[in-house]
């Protein structure tokens, strides 16, 4: 039975959280002219002529006014408007409007046509303006980007897109806000050197009449769509091609000396679509589907209609050479792009606010289909627990953001693409699918499809598809969708419920409040959520019934439930990890859960409940609500676990723990204390080789990596010898792909280097330079960073400085974090980023929020007072370049402060702990 209780008002919410963010509407259009039409037409120079990297054209945009106005605005960034030759023409007979002026608004990017008449209520009108730009390698709006031909050692160019979010207005005028969908005819000029790919087929290709060699390449119309799903590329790739079920053309496109690396492409993005159709009911609209590796990509991919766009890591696949793990990531980007193919682009959100309709369907979907076309690799349950661990963590901080979170300046739109648009929307998304019935869910999900297809929506709309589906197949009448959800979306956090066994009642009080890291928390909190609860005892284990058998509802009571087992046996809830909240039991039932954990019949509790108790236990001893004890004595148990999850649960926790001890008096027991937690598992699991079974489960083999890695760090029996010896190898004979297992390459190069000195590392960088296998040249990147000798560690920062050293802009961030995490790199990760901010920031430009992560990256590691007090200064006096990740600043100021409570109050405890155990 659920007892209802007067819930909170979200709409109010809603409102206390816009005038907290303090939003404006000055930065959004009037709406007062809406575009219909594009007819685009670019001329793109590569070089071609006079050495330069430039684009010029014009557009004539059709648009219907719909509220008479004498301001026709639109946005452009960065572009030459030809004033003298822009027109607005009445479409319906009426000649040539007058212009008075124009006026740039550059805070909000704005321009402005100023018209001496206004212009009537319903009237269509033609907007044309001639412009150009230049081609700089900005990696956003229409850009260059460069590559080496390994083959003739020759450099090329190409030209390409980048628009998600507000970049198509440096490529074109336009009215560039997600709501404002238009068709779209484009025209690309180029050289017969090159070809043009654009969302559409090619409709025809002719000669320029007034350039020798050049040719116009003319697109088929688009569907409607928003301008930041507009792409259009000239480059000399080639491609592999392949069909869907349902007809639809997908060509994988790279660098001709690339193309050995595109046929696992060729094979998932077919399947996915095939996936998506039949799972939304809907047919993929367009005719083609093309997918682009890009050498210098500044996000993993992009789902452009009809033309997605990736980094080469991202979409190319070695069979050779690149690991299972970098497989594994190339189909779950496709499937993340495909499915924003109905997510994003065929129903896309209004405004920015519901980023997640996009991205959190993206991941979740994306997982359904990698586990649909390869169920081998079991690739859906670690899917569920990785999202579930970042979530946990990073929704745990005050300056975490909603779901569903206001937007104001297009400025603060970069911030909100991380892991709760992302991880956090997926898990909502599966939790929803759980308490509905997975056929409920799909479909409420396919009529939204349908009835906004072409159009825009905003979270409400779907939870009224969902409610008429959910009310259908018994979802209690007296609740909507809306009425749960919305206290998940509309604000920040996650609950704990805290759950109070009343043993000599057989009965149970639940307690929920918000999970905060910093132990001090708000007075004025009251946040409260309507929690599915599900649940099984020792008696039943009914683990595979994830359907709440109780409601928890949004109110700050205690509610008691009876019915619950006897004493002597334990009860868990979240059954298979089907609900995002923590789970606090009292002491008695913590060790019943112990008892049965450190026995043989440990497996009788799912993995997703191992993993869960493992990560409740840790955070909530951080916090203090446990004690570490309780944690300590889990893991224990670890000596009888050889899944792969609940081990990369446990060492994400103990290397939280880890970050912030090394640095401390403590360390050295706390690696007694790894090494003889890991030395057990490394000679099941972890050795250096690979059987034929293991290679044959994605799992496995992850299970491998992470067990050699830290047991090769921590001095686990011959761990880090034998990589030495392995690589030594590998150095006499670099063609050889046998010498070192390619899914344990970044385990045994990063011990390599950690171990050797200048000759290994130059070894390294130079297979770095020489490697036409983007997986790889991450994995030697990452490993290069292992080095202990510092000048080398500086070097490496000091390449992210300068033009052409062989370290592509995309990257410069990866290269400061895997610095940064290096036990001697901190301090000079540290010092490079206060003695080169200013350079940092203009060559990540306009990418500029990647500053969050050189922050967070060092943030992670700093446990004093002082430390936080540089942090502090360093951030203010800096703020101008910290003006697009000023959530990252505060983020990162939070997670210090944190770090130092932890310090304050558990590091004595833990050192006396682990001396204990050590004797």
């Amino acid at each position: 039975m659920i007892k209802l209780h007067r819930t909170m008002n979200m709409r109010g919410l809603s409102c206390v959280l816009v005038a907290l963010f303090g939003l404006s509407t000055a930065y959004r259009l009037s709406g007062d002219v809406v575009p219909e039409h594009y007819k685009l037409d670019i001329v793109t120079n590569l070089g071609d002529e006079n050495d330069k990297f430039e684009f010029q054209g014009k557009v004539a945009i059709q648009a219907t006014c719909v509220s008479a106005t004498r301001n026709v605005t639109l946005h452009s960034k960065n572009l030459h408007l030809a004033e003298n030759e822009i027109q607005v023409k009445d479409l319906n007979g009426g000649g040539t409007e007058a212009i008075e002026g124009f006026e740039y608004d550059k805070e909000n990017e704005f321009f402005m046509v100023l018209l001496k008449e206004p212009l009537a209520d319903g009237k269509k009108y033609e907007i044309l303006i001639p412009f150009q730009g230049k081609l700089e390698d900005v990696l956003a709006g229409y850009y260059r980007s460069s590559f080496v031909d390994t083959n003739t050692k020759e450099k090329r160019y190409l030209a390409t897109t980048q628009f998600e979010a507000t970049d198509a207005r440096r490529a074109f005028p336009c009215f560039d806000e997600p709501a404002m969908k238009s068709t779209f005819k484009i025209s690309m000029g180029h050289t017969k050197k090159y070809s043009a790919l654009s969302n559409m087929p090619v409709e025809q290709i002719e000669p320029m009449k007034e350039k020798q060699d050049w040719v116009w390449t003319h697109f088929e119309n688009t569907v409607p769509m928003s301008t930041y799903l507009v792409a259009f590329i000239i480059s000399d790739f080639g491609y592999e091609s392949s069909r869907s079920s349902n007809n639809v053309t997908f060509k994988v496109w790279s660098r001709k000396d690339a193309l050995n690396q595109v046929r696992f492409a060729g094979d998932v993005g077919p399947k996915t679509l095939d996936y998506f159709e039949t799972y939304f009911d809907v047919d993929y609209p367009l005719p083609k589907q093309d997918m682009i590796a890009i050498p210098d990509f500044a996000a993993g991919a992009m789902e452009n209609w009809g033309l997605i766009t990736f980094r080469e890591s991202r979409l190319l696949y070695d069979p050779e050479i690149s690991s299972s793990s970098s497989q594994h990531q190339v189909a779950s980007v496709i499937a993340h792009e495909m499915a924003h193919q109905w997510f994003g682009n065929l129903v896309t959100m209004k405004w920015w606010t519901d980023l997640w309709l996009n991205e959190g369907f993206a991941t979740y979907m994306a997982g359904l289909a990698v586990h649909h076309i390869f169920p081998e690799w079991n690739s859906l349950e670690e899917e569920s627990a990785s999202n579930l661990l970042n979530v946990f963590g990073f929704d745990s901080l005050k300056t975490s953001h909603p779901v569903s979170v206001p937007v104001g300046h297009p400025r603060e739109i970069d911030q909100i693409f991380d892991t709760i648009a992302y991880q956090k929307g997926s898990f909502l998304i599966r939790m929803m699918t759980l308490f509905l019935g997975e056929e409920t869910f799909r479909m409420g999900v396919s009529n939204y499809l349908k009835k906004h297809k072409y159009g825009n929506a905003e979270q409400d709309d779907l939870w009224s598809s969902l409610t008429t589906e959910a009310h259908r197949s018994g979802f209690p009448k007296n609740l909507t969708v809306k009425t749960v959800m919305d206290t998940w979306t509309v604000q920040t956090g996650y609950p704990v419920i805290h759950v109070n066994r009343l043993y000599g009642q057989n009965a149970l009080e639940l307690k929920q409040e918000r999970y905060y890291r910093d132990t001090i928390k708000p007075k004025s909190a009251g946040q409260c959520w309507w929690v599915p609860l599900s649940y099984t005892t020792a008696t039943e284990l009914q683990f595979n019934d994830t359907k709440p058998k109780i409601w928890l509802p949004c109110h700050n009571n205690v509610e008691i439930f009876e019915g619950f087992p006897k004493q002597d046996e334990w009860v868990i809830f979240n059954i298979r990890a089907a609900g995002l909240y923590r789970i606090n039991y009292d002491e008695k039932n913590w060790q019943l859960l112990l008892d049965t954990l450190n026995s043989d019949k440990f497996e009788s509790i799912p993995v997703l409940n191992r993993v869960q108790l493992i990560d409740d236990s840790s955070s909530l001893a951080w916090t203090g609500d446990l004690s570490y004890r309780i944690f300590f004595d889990l893991v224990k148990y670890l000596n009888r676990e050889e899944r792969y999850l609940p081990w990369k649960a446990s060492l994400s926790n103990i290397g939280a723990l880890n970050k912030r001890i090394k640095r401390t008096s403590t360390y050295g027991f706390f690696k007694v204390y790894l090494k003889e937690l890991l030395e057990p598992i490394y000679e099941k699991v972890g050795a250096l080789t690979l059987t034929k079974a293991t290679k044959e489960k994605l799992d496995a083999v992850k299970h491998q990596t992470l067990i050699a890695s830290w047991a090769c760090r921590f001095g686990v029996s011959n761990c880090a010898s034998e990589a030495s010896r392995m690589f030594a190898e590998y150095m006499k004979n670099p063609t050889n792909t046998e010498i070192i297992p390619k899914d344990l390459r970044s385990v045994i190069f990063c011990n390599a280097i950690r171990r050797g000195a200048e000759t290994e590392w130059e070894f390294l960088w130079q297979q770095y330079l020489k490697s036409n296998v983007a997986t790889e040249k991450n994995s030697i990147m990452s490993a290069l960073g292992c080095t202990r000798e510092i000048w080398l560690l500086k070097r490496l920062l000091d390449f992210t400085l300068k033009d052409n050293s062989g370290i592509r802009k995309q990257d410069y961030s990866s290269v400061f974090t895997t610095v940064a995490g290096n036990d001697v790199g901190f301090y000079i990760a540290q010092r490079f980023l206060e003695e080169n901010i200013k350079d940092i920031y203009k060559r990540l430009a306009p990418n500029t929020r990647r500053l969050s992560r050189y922050l967070s990256s060092l943030a992670g590691q700093m446990t004093s007072e002082l430390e936080y007090d540089w942090f502090k200064n360093f951030t203010g006096k800096n703020e101008e370049y910290f003006k697009e990740a000023k959530q990252g600043v505060g983020q990162s100021l939070e997670l210090i402060k944190v770090n130092i409570q932890w310090r304050n109050r558990h590091e004595k405890h833990l050192k006396c702990m682990l001396k204990k155990k050590e004797h």
